[in-house]
């Protein structure tokens, strides 16, 4: 009888923040974020406690603790690719092409352009982001938005393995939480756009947080971005710090 009680309760707590943990993929379909997950296993360890407790009682209330903790941290990620191989290669080539006519420096221009722009392999030539506030959610609360830009270059046949890495860090420079994401856009050469949101601890007033966020290809960093984040009498403040 204890766990017929139990189980359902723990379920139907964990049930309430799924539904706002739901995320819709670009091409329509549905996945669970790690709000999710830190929900179903914070409610049924909180559940599991309390009970031992109180009962089925305590279920409930262990429950709903045991829930809200897994939501410390809420993730979002996706990307799209904006602009393609063609264009993104010839403004690079472009640019190398300028830069020798500024120099006057034409000899050697075709290796300068394959040095930037590869014939055989795929490789990043610029990694940008920029951290913001993002429009309240349907609770009210406000989230942090990371929206980054990467251009690809080059006419290799071989998709590269590209992936973003996100870590958070307190005031004591303590790892809160770290994320890596595929860009699974990627195809190639091109112009690519990520965002990502997620929310401080509900303890963040007043706090500072360090955020960083990293370009990985083929296993290789290629550039890392960092930045304070605040929240000061209810506002974010952000300052970059490389």
């Amino acid at each position: 009888m204890f766990n017929s009680v139990k189980r359902p309760i723990a379920l139907a707590v964990a049930g309430v923040f799924l539904l706002s943990a739901c995320a819709t993929n670009p091409d329509g379909s549905f996945k669970l974020d790690e709000r999710a997950t830190g929900a179903l296993i914070g409610a049924a360890a909180g559940c599991a406690i309390g009970a031992a407790a109180k009962g089925s009682q305590g279920c409930l209330a262990g429950a709903v603790i045991g829930a809200t903790a897994g939501f410390l941290i809420a993730w979002y990620f996706e990307s799209k690719k904006i602009a393609d191989a063609g264009q993104v290669n010839s403004e690079y080539e472009n640019q190398v092409k300028a830069q020798a006519k500024t120099k006057g420096k034409s000899k050697g221009k075709e290796a300068q352009i394959e040095a930037v722009v590869p014939k055989n392999d795929v490789i990043p030539a610029k990694f940008e982001s920029k951290v913001q506030t993002a429009a309240p959610d349907a609770s009210g609360q406000k989230e942090v938005q990371i929206t980054a830009n990467t251009d690809l270059v080059g006419y290799g046949d071989k998709v590269p393995e590209v992936h973003q890495k996100y870590a958070i860090y307190d005031e004591n420079n303590k790892l809160v939480e770290e994320k890596s994401e595929k860009l699974t856009a990627v195809d190639g050469a091109g112009r690519y756009e990520t965002n990502s949101k997620f929310k401080l601890p509900a303890d963040a007033k007043g706090k500072n947080y360090t955020v960083k966020t990293a370009l990985v290809s083929n296993g290789k960093t290629y550039k890392e971005n960092a930045y304070k984040v605040s929240l000061l009498d209810g506002q974010m403040q952000f300052a970059t710090l490389y």
